[in-house]
């Protein structure tokens, strides 16, 4: 059996002592610790790797924000970028036991004691995208943190995609809803949140959820959609043929629509018309988004030349400058669908959406621009209904598109068109000193103001 024995050195007279009897016992301490230290910051290291270093590097197409000419023109119309932002934090985030997530909406107290200040009480994916953009342009790490790991925890599902809605009035129907365009909506923030502040989980993250969203091809999964329904015959009428009379019928009998029996929904549409396919929003293929992701090897190549020639050919009704809502795929190939929730009409929120999709890929046709231009700068307003028959205008204010009608107008360099959306949207400016919604923007219902998460965060993130 081999004896184990210690290294020894001899001193000066033969004498012969152990290694460590060379150094003091301060000095074994010191060294002890010293390598105590060393190991325990290689693992550190390692763990923060994990934790807090990007699994990979993602460099997404840099957008110059509006600068100083442009600020100008906003706050001419009560639109201060930095005011409306400190605003919208204090008075719509902390309500309910929420303090880091923020309500689809917020009402400021009425003048009854019956209407006191409230929130929905509700979440949406896409307005917690806005909320996680503004955190990120803005630099407040610890902020953007706290609201992805939320969000990650009560929005994420095992299907890889996030539910669109939590809160504590999300109804029974509305509950397990996950739709493509809330997920593409956070994707895109998420995107920016893991060029910033990122970790590897993140980025697994990131990678479950654009496999969810996107094929192998790099095209967007299709999803249950609703839409318009056409009886068979366009020559409909309420009346009987012989008794019909055509000029004087609405523009739904005319032109194909079935109204027997139909709901009218909020926004004027009718719910019993309408249809369910299995299609993609022409709004949600997000060219900016498609683009960067082909570039950083995430989804396949030519998955944006393809993208594009499918949204460009979603225009194609010859005097009608807008887009289609959606398109499914056939045995003959692709169906573009022009009517969503009323028939023979175009939904003119969901064409801008597509509108500036294609103006931030400088790919947006004049005729198109053109319209929207000529609408808000001689209108000052958007309906959200275009009646393809008639050319004419109908249906609820597009409330939610004027950030996008900004982005446009930056992207096409159009200072006009830029000014007469803030001025659309400085109507809505709350100015009273005393109001505690100062500079944030309201529609006003029955005397009460409603400040939404959507229109605050989505005009914020434009200017």
């Amino acid at each position: 059996m081999k004896r184990r024995t210690l290294r020894f050195i001899e001193k000066g007279n033969g004498t012969r002592v152990p290694f460590l009897a060379r150094f003091t016992t301060k000095q074994i301490i010191i060294a002890a610790l010293l390598l105590v230290a060393a190991i325990s910051g290689v693992v550190a290291y390692l763990l923060y790797v994990r934790t807090f270093g990007n699994a990979a590097q993602i460099v997404l197409t840099e957008h110059e924000s509006p600068g100083y000419e442009w600020e100008q023109i906003a706050s001419e119309n009560n639109i201060i970028s930095n005011y409306l932002w400190g605003r919208t934090k204090k008075l719509m985030l902390g309500h309910d036991g929420e303090d880091i997530m923020i309500p689809t909406y917020y009402k400021i107290a009425g003048r009854l004691v019956t209407q006191p200040a409230e929130s929905s009480q509700v979440y949406d994916l896409s307005d917690q995208a806005w909320l996680l953009d503004c955190y990120v342009e803005a630099g407040d790490a610890v902020a953007a943190r706290n609201l992805k790991n939320r969000v990650v925890s009560r929005f994420h599902s095992d299907s890889g995609m996030y539910l669109s809605l939590t809160g504590n009035k999300v109804t029974a129907e509305q509950q397990g809803i996950k739709t493509t365009e809330d997920n593409i909506a956070w994707l895109e923030a998420y995107l920016r949140y893991y060029c910033a502040y990122g970790t590897t989980r993140d980025y697994e993250e990131i990678k479950m959820l654009i496999s969810a969203i996107f094929d192998e091809t790099g095209a967007l999964r299709p999803e249950q959609l609703d839409v318009a329904r056409y009886v068979d015959s366009p020559d409909y009428y309420r009346d009987t043929p012989e008794t019909a009379d055509p000029g004087n019928a609405s523009l739904d009998e005319r032109y194909g629509v079935d109204n027997e029996g139909a709901q009218e929904t909020d926004d004027g549409d009718d719910a019993a018309n309408l249809k369910q396919v299995v299609g993609v929003k022409l709004s949600n293929v997000r060219l900016p988004l498609i683009y960067d992701l082909e570039k950083n090897g995430l989804i396949a190549q030519g998955a944006y030349d393809r993208a594009l020639k499918l949204v460009k050919d979603g225009k194609d009704v010859d005097g009608v400058p807008f887009y289609a809502y959606a398109y499914e795929k056939t045995e003959n190939g692709i169906n573009y669908i022009y009517s969503g929730s009323r028939a023979v009409t175009v939904d003119v929120g969901e064409s801008i959406v597509v509108m500036a999709n294609l103006a931030r890929m400088k790919q947006l046709d004049n005729e198109s621009y053109t319209e929207l231009k000529n609408r808000i700068v001689n209108e000052r307003r958007i309906l959200g209904k275009y009646y393809i028959a008639t050319g004419n205008y109908g249906g609820a204010e597009a409330y939610r598109q004027y950030s996008h009608v900004l982005d446009i107008a930056y992207d096409m360099d159009d200072r006009d068109l830029y000014r007469a959306a803030c001025n659309c949207i400085g109507s809505r400016v709350a100015t009273r000193s005393s109001s505690p919604a100062i500079y944030m923007i309201f529609r006003e219902n029955d005397g009460r103001f409603t400040f939404f998460a959507s229109d605050n965060l989505g005009v914020r993130k434009a200017v």
